[in-house]
């Protein structure tokens, strides 16, 4: 029996969720466990907008998926409630994900202090302004994807430096990050707890950055670095010597020119 409860269970929710629009009115008043499962079959089927997120979510929501959905700030802005978020997934499934600027990060930061994982890949338009509010206003973060975000520069990465002290996963590949920038994120407060750091074309890196990094991020397991044109084999010299010396690297990716 119990197994037909919940085939039957599961059938009204998929018939809620391809009628989305006649049960709107009524999505309010759901049940917390209801409306979790539609928030998991929304986010899957990229269903959410910017109208209906606030009657899915709720005060205990601690994951929100919007990777598969088109949402601009205004979803940001309508989420207040989930005091207890842990994780939001904004990276773009489909390109570029215009519509999520920094006024949307900066709802998102007020809101969610207690946030650990943020995934915000090729949100081409935030900017420093939104990363500085985000490390302020979320000391727990634990990954934090901001690869492909192009006008992010060394006020990003000096923010993410002086106060995201249990950051273990970092990617800014394609951006416009600096040897300055790394350096100061490798002498920072995360240096101890830094596990992973994508720096994928970051055009302007050179040497010095992958040697801040070997040098002074003793947890370091995972560096990848292709695709940075200024590179050179002394990189690899600096790798092997840590490698020598006991280094716990796990994966390194790399170009040399």
């Amino acid at each position: 029996m119990d197994a037909e409860v919940s085939t039957l269970f599961s059938a009204s929710l998929l018939s809620v969720i391809k009628q989305l629009p006649c049960f709107m009115s009524q999505l309010d008043n759901m049940p917390v466990n209801i409306k979790d499962k539609l928030l998991h079959l929304m986010s899957k089927r990229g269903l959410i907008t910017d109208a209906n997120v606030s009657k899915v979510v709720h005060k205990r929501t601690r994951i929100l998926d919007l990777s598969e959905s088109e949402v601009s700030d205004r979803a940001l802005q309508r989420i207040g409630v989930c005091r207890n978020l842990r994780k939001i997934d904004l990276n773009s499934s489909k390109g570029e994900r215009a519509e999520i600027t920094s006024e949307g990060i900066h709802a998102l930061a007020r809101s969610c202090p207690l946030l650990s994982v943020a995934y915000l890949r090729r949100c081409v338009n935030i900017t420093d302004e939104a990363v500085v509010t985000l490390a302020q206003s979320c000391r727990q973060l634990v990954e934090l994807n901001l690869g492909g975000c192009p006008r992010l520069t060394d006020e990003s990465l000096l923010a993410i430096g002086q106060n995201c002290r249990t950051l273990r996963s970092l990617n800014v590949s394609k951006t416009q990050v600096t040897d300055e920038d790394i350096i100061s994120l490798c002498m920072g407060v995360c240096k101890q707890s830094l596990m992973e750091l994508h720096l994928n074309n970051c055009v302007l890196l050179t040497d010095e950055s992958v040697e801040a990094v070997v040098n002074f991020c003793p947890r370091i397991a995972i560096l990848l670095f292709h695709g940075c044109p200024l590179i050179t084999d002394q990189s690899r010299q600096a790798l092997e010597m840590v490698q020598g010396q006991g280094s716990k690297m796990r994966q390194v990716t790399w170009t040399i020119y």
